[in-house]
């Protein structure tokens, strides 16, 4: 090879390591520059039309709705009321099997006259005790021992039945007998809450079985917002109070907090709260002559006409007494049905 050529030769090979070279710089340069991007860039979204890409999508939480397995108004509750281990006051003074098949005879008539309500079956429970005498705690009341609740608690759950826990309270604090029994409430979707204005005496000014009560919707209030701020807390459908009233109210009347003319003082300020349903209960004993005619007037005027004037509840309920009342003639379901508005929670006594 002549010197010429291998000049040639040599610059040729010498231009092509550093082109090689250069290009390879040029690729580290390139590599370098995407893994800084990559790594301080913020991410590019993925879009779901590109091949291969997954679309992430978060799932919102469920909204909870205290009206998915609420008693009313779909249902009609018809319950057997009872103090336990105390016969006269009502069939579900003990529970057993005999009580139960009576309970379903009684509901299943209802829900025949009535299939559009289909029967929701109940017991009415105190468990708040009124006494004659004051008691260790000074009180005129005691409570139901927590063995004996629980004992009606799981029978009541074994058997797909309602439970109210029903305070009468004498001369305790209000909202210190109501905090008592709340945890049940708040632990049981099927345990609700009843509240007996005749056995009441907030202000002390008497005594349970001796004297009449007068209330007054300050004393109910709170226990209707206790009661209505449960669902939403502890997830649990909307609950039942039901208020009992015995005798008339005082709206109207030149004192309304004399008791022997008026139970609940000012029935137009309770309060109305839709998360939930207060039930005033028609709760008068018949067994004397016109006794029927009697507490028909009275679901008018305490229910009926009380609804339309205040409208801070929209339910009414009534009570029968199986042995008092037979002395005259206890009303038919067809008869109790019959009332306007219809009542939606009914309970038996003895």
């Amino acid at each position: 090879m002549s010197r010429l050529a291998h000049n040639i030769k040599y610059t040729m090979h010498n231009h092509s390591l550093k082109r090689n070279w250069l290009i390879f710089s040029i690729f580290l340069i390139l590599s370098a520059l995407l893994v800084i991007e990559m790594l301080f860039s913020p991410a590019s979204p993925v879009h779901p039309a590109k091949k291969g890409a997954t679309a992430l999508k978060a799932t919102p939480a469920p909204i909870f709705d205290p009206n998915i397995g609420a008693i009313l108004p779909t249902n009609r509750v018809i319950a057997f009321y009872g103090v336990p281990h105390a016969e006269p006051t009502g069939p579900a003074f003990e529970i057993d099997n005999v009580m139960l098949a009576k309970l379903k005879e009684q509901g299943a008539i209802y829900e025949k006259l009535d299939p559009a309500h289909p029967v929701k079956l109940g017991i009415d429970l105190v468990v708040s005790v009124p006494d004659s005498s004051p008691g260790p705690d000074n009180t005129y009341s005691h409570h139901v021992d927590s063995n004996t609740i629980q004992s009606y608690i799981d029978f009541c759950q074994a058997h797909g039945l309602l439970l109210f826990l029903d305070l009468n309270i004498g001369q305790a604090p209000v909202m210190k007998e109501v905090n008592a029994f709340i945890p049940y409430l708040q632990r049981y979707s099927f345990v609700h809450m009843a509240i007996d204005p005749e056995w009441m005496f907030p202000r002390r000014d008497g005594i349970p079985g001796i004297n009449l009560s007068n209330v007054r919707a300050a004393d109910l209030n709170p226990i209707i917002e206790a009661v209505a701020s449960i669902p939403q807390l502890y997830h649990v459908p909307r609950k039942t109070l039901i208020i009992h009233q015995y005798r008339s109210d005082g709206d109207g009347l030149a004192n309304p907090y004399n008791a022997v003319q008026a139970e609940i003082a000012d029935k137009r300020n309770i309060l109305f709260d839709k998360r939930v349903d207060v039930v005033i209960h028609v709760d008068s004993v018949g067994g004397y002559p016109g006794d029927r005619e009697d507490k028909v007037r009275q679901y008018s005027e305490w229910v009926k006409k009380d609804m339309l004037r205040y409208e801070n509840f929209q339910y009414g309920g009534f009570k029968l007494f199986y042995h008092i009342e037979a002395k005259t003639r206890l009303m038919t379901p067809q008869e109790v049905l019959s009332m306007m508005p219809a009542p939606m929670v009914i309970t038996y006594g003895n």
